[in-house]
């Protein structure tokens, strides 16, 4: 897919059944446009998904923007931080530089947002996935903006994605535990719609299920977010658990981490005591006390190779779209094992 021929000033004139000049002076000098004339402007601006080139003018006379964009990161979370790293990469080899777009994950944003973009004429844009990434990618096709999402499978047509298999990275993580002789493990879960973490979920619950043990026991702690906060609360809860569980699975290393803090606080061993696992591998995973067994998310990677896509998909000729998937890593470290590595 190309970017379709845009909506220019002339439709809206000609649509709204005013001047150039009026729709220009909406655009421009708002003020000076009386409000009934105002709202048939903008309101046929919207339905007609007209998008302000507010970069024409210089880009003019250039075969395309030297810009890639990235949308719907927080480069607060490490996650995102890392897989922002990797488009940069990408963009780098290919001479060109990254806008970052991390304030749309509201539904109701997405199509100001991509048109804001799309104003600047950007090449195209790397969607990072949230729960919302099949109404990013629709606003980017009624745009007419190439794009390529990273970290979830899209299987549409005229488009590529890079996901991560998290059912595998589930799956690694529950057998690692089931393998280290736990028979009474905690899945510490969090509800909700993201697919990474609903991924991670079944792969784990699948092995679990299949483990031909009938001694085996499995508890859920619902958490409401993937955060260290919401690990301490889980942390509390379990100490009331009785018997108390030999080992605790989490689906993002930041729960893991502040389950650990109560646990240390209440002073039960890990892994002695109970073992704990995370997920993603984050920095801190391998430099906590107690260093931290982890499935690494391949972030860097992922919006590397998105990336690449992402110029190869917008460069002159022919592109063959594809649907990449990255495997995880699981990285065994102290916080799983009860005799030293």
């Amino acid at each position: 897919m190309r970017p379709s021929q845009r909506v220019g000033i002339k439709e809206v004139a000609r649509t709204a059944g005013v001047s150039i000049g009026t729709v220009s002076n909406v655009l421009n000098r708002p003020e000076l446009v009386s409000p009934s004339t105002r709202s048939l402007v903008i309101s046929v601006i919207d339905s007609l998904g007209y998008v302000r080139l507010a970069g024409a003018r210089q880009l003019r006379g250039s075969a395309s923007s030297q810009l890639l964009a990235l949308y719907g990161v927080d480069v607060a979370d490490p996650r995102d931080a890392a897989l922002a790293a990797g488009v940069e990469r990408a963009a780098e080899e290919a001479g060109l530089g990254v806008l970052m777009c991390g304030g749309g994950r509201e539904a109701g944003r997405m199509r100001h947002d991509v048109g804001l973009l799309a104003s600047y004429q950007v090449r195209g844009v790397v969607i990072a996935a949230f729960p919302e990434t099949e109404r990013a990618v629709a606003a980017c096709i009624e745009q007419g903006v190439a794009c390529v999402v990273a970290g979830q499978g899209m299987e549409a047509a005229g488009m590529c994605s890079v996901a991560v298999d998290d059912h595998i990275g589930g799956r690694a993580a529950a057998a690692h535990l089931l393998a280290q002789g736990h028979r009474s493990v905690v899945v510490v879960s969090v509800p909700g719609s993201d697919p990474l973490m609903r991924q991670r979920y079944q792969g784990a619950m699948e092995c679990l299920n299949e483990f031909r043990d009938g001694a085996l026991r499995v508890t859920e702690l619902a958490t409401e977010d993937a955060s260290v906060g919401a690990g301490r609360d889980a942390g509390q809860r379990l100490l009331a658990v009785a018997p108390r569980p030999t080992a605790v699975l989490c689906f993002h290393d930041l729960p893991a981490l502040g389950l650990m803090q109560v646990l240390h606080e209440a002073g039960v061993r890990v892994p002695h005591d109970v073992a704990v696992a995370g997920y993603e591998d984050l920095a801190f995973a391998a430099a906590a006390a107690v260093p931290l067994t982890s499935v690494r998310w391949p972030a860097r990677t992922l919006g590397m190779r998105a990336g690449r896509l992402l110029v190869e998909h917008t460069a002159q000729g022919t592109h063959q779209h594809v649907h990449e998937v990255l495997t995880p890593e699981l990285v065994v470290r102290r916080s799983t094992l009860s005799t030293p590595m």
